[in-house]
């Protein structure tokens, strides 16, 4: 029983984040919030955060990587459940020597979907119809101010681009986007972003990330095609929204998923597809990613705008 007891200990109150730190891994600070903190170690990236008192984490890339911290340290580790036990009974009696606190996050706040205070940073939010961020990425000219883009992209009051997500209620979640930073407003729960629809659509085109689908519009322009992306990975809550769409719109007749040429692309595209079966959808489902692998569409716009500025 004392053996147990200890196990519960090492979830609840060893810090994953220095003992990731321990093992390798760097914060990517770019990508995290102070709920949701991101590692990487080479290509492997995780995402740890708190549900209640234990220490969790996923992978970015593999759903089978998920857990606590023995499932992290059994991963990733050719130790035993008995040696990974005695070792962090080492952590719990102070026997290791421990990162230095530049390398970890001393304190990660649960993560706690708070639908009232996302709302109250939209409504200093404003739409644009051009941002310098955007320029960057070869986002230029009428694209955002189109009947399909206009008051679906914004700028908070620190000039970052903020993406909505909407449930049926209002307001859910907030993206935010600069050179520096790709996270969700604290307090968010993702839908989806979408553009604009208009009667007559008979597309839609979906990505991961919101510059992906403008990027797409700018490359491939399709007047009856309506847009939305998952900000990331997609979750089960997601597919049930896509599976939804798929069998409301009721003048669908296409699905194209505009992933990334890549191991992400892939595995986001197989959620998609498994979200688009399970809805019945009778229409004709294709992938069309970048021919480079490792390529997003993205990439192909600022690539072709270097060609031909």
């Amino acid at each position: 029983m004392k053996h147990q007891l200890e196990f519960a200990r090492f979830k609840s109150e060893i810090n994953l984040t220095q003992y990731a730190a321990h093992l390798g891994y760097e914060i990517d600070r770019k990508k995290s919030t102070r709920s949701s903190i991101a590692m990487r170690n080479g290509t492997d990236k995780i995402i740890i955060s708190r549900r209640g008192q234990l220490w969790v984490y996923f992978s970015v890339s593999n759903d089978n990587d998920n857990g606590t911290i023995i499932d992290f340290a059994e991963k990733r580790t050719n130790k035993s459940l008995k040696e990974i036990g005695f070792d962090l009974q080492s952590w719990i009696s102070g026997g290791v020597v421990l990162p230095e606190p530049k390398n970890y996050v001393a304190e990660v706040e649960e993560q706690v979907y708070d639908p009232a205070r996302v709302a109250n940073v939209f409504k200093r939010c404003r739409p644009v119809t051009n941002h310098a961020y955007l320029e960057g990425r070869g986002l230029t000219g009428g694209l955002l101010s189109s009947l399909r883009f206009a008051g679906r992209i914004f700028a908070d009051r620190y000039q970052n681009v903020a993406f909505p997500h909407y449930h049926g209620k209002g307001i859910c979640g907030l993206e935010l986007k600069d050179a520096d930073k790709a996270l969700f407003v604290r307090g968010s729960e993702k839908t989806l972003w979408r553009s604009n629809m208009r009667a007559g659509d008979d597309t839609l085109i979906l990505s991961e990330a919101v510059i992906d689908a403008l990027s797409h519009a700018a490359l491939f322009p399709n007047e009856t095609a309506l847009y939305a992306a998952t900000g990331g990975g997609m979750s089960p809550e997601q597919a049930e929204i896509i599976k939804q769409a798929a069998q409301g719109i009721k003048s669908l007749k296409y699905i194209a998923l505009i992933t990334d040429n890549d191991l992400g692309g892939d595995r986001l595209t197989d959620k998609i597809l498994k979200a688009i079966e399970d809805s019945g959808f009778s229409g004709k489902v294709t992938r069309h990613s970048p021919e480079l692998r490792g390529d997003d569409w993205n990439d192909v716009l600022t690539m072709q705008k270097k060609r031909n500025p």
